[in-house]
């Protein structure tokens, strides 16, 4: 039988131990929120950071893209030009969004929409399609079915060709009596090919006042690697007679300074480097008088090329943009 003094204390004992459960369980809690929290803080912390580095990386990136895009353009693509660029940003990839354009005379007229890719991990696909061609193309396949279509690019132009004047070909393409079959009041561009190799100022004298002289085809081609083949106007490498503006200039310093910027770069599949050491001939430096001009572009009305019919120079002649004169 318990005493009183034990019945008294019974009565005012408390029990400790679910209260020191519920302040281990909260302070579990807390703990866990706390930990939480600050998760959520770190991981939103190196998401502003990891955000910022990639629209810095990308911006870098897209800027030395679009350089590269531009001087590419500075010696190749004839009479076409880079129009506006729309650049988007995303995660570790972008892209340029560009127009292509081209001067039929003193009128520009669009060359099709075209896109590059860019990014900083190098495991994922980067598309080359302004240096590889693929992109301008319509259509390319050696189905005879679909020849007929296969020499035009994206945006439904004829693409030019070029025929190097130390090769002989069986058939010399010339577009001249086309011109017949076009209206009087249609501007056109067409690709001439010269009997040999001028002066950059004798060009500039052979080409008539009426005429637009749009480009110049630089002989940038070791005879070696001559191979009897017709080349098309993305295979061909030389300067624009006229500026982004449509204004004549002389644009030789440019596409020298343009080879010797790349000559060490692996841009274009080294193609940079390969004209270097043909125009510079093992000398070290490229000269103005070592850029021998073997054929043009030229636009204008169809009544103005016809003039061109008769020159002994004109080796062959190609058809290329045709647009409404307004």
């Amino acid at each position: 039988m318990k005493s009183d003094d034990e019945k008294l204390r019974e009565l005012f004992e408390v029990d400790e131990r679910p209260i020191l459960s519920r302040t281990i369980r909260k302070a579990k809690t807390l703990s866990i929120m706390r930990s939480i929290i600050i998760s959520l803080m770190i991981i939103v912390v190196a998401g502003f950071v990891f955000l910022g580095s990639n629209s810095t990386a990308l911006n870098i990136i897209s800027n030395r893209k679009k350089n590269s895009l531009i001087d590419w353009y500075n010696i190749a693509m004839p009479n076409a030009y880079v129009g506006y660029c729309q650049v988007n940003d995303g995660i570790t990839v972008g892209e340029i969004n560009y127009s292509r354009f081209r001067f039929l005379g003193s009128k520009p007229i669009k060359d099709g929409d075209f896109t590059e890719s860019y990014t900083y991990v190098p495991l994922i696909n980067n598309k080359e399609e302004i240096y590889n061609g693929i992109d301008n193309y319509l259509l390319k396949t050696k189905d005879e079915l679909t020849k007929k279509i296969a020499g035009y690019n994206k945006s439904g132009k004829h693409i030019m060709e070029f025929y190097h004047p130390l090769e002989r070909f069986e058939n010399y393409s010339n577009d001249f009596e086309k011109l017949n079959e076009i209206d009087n009041n249609k501007l056109a561009e067409m690709s001439l090919s010269f009997d040999k190799p001028y002066s950059l100022e004798e060009v500039k004298a052979m080409i008539p006042k009426e005429v637009t002289l749009n480009w110049y085809w630089v002989d940038t081609y070791d005879p070696k690697e001559l191979n009897y083949r017709v080349l098309d106007e993305y295979r061909v490498y030389g300067m624009k007679a006229i500026d982004r503006d449509g204004e004549a200039s002389d644009p030789s310093q440019k596409f020298i300074d343009t080879i010797v910027k790349h000559k060490n770069s692996e841009d274009n599949n080294h193609i940079y480097e390969k004209i270097y050491n043909t125009l510079s001939g093992g000398n070290g430096e490229i000269k103005k008088d070592d850029l021998k001009i073997i054929g043009v572009v030229v636009s204008g009305d169809v009544k103005s090329l016809k003039t061109l019919k008769e020159k002994e120079f004109i080796k062959a002649a190609t058809l290329g943009a045709v647009a409404d004169k307004y």
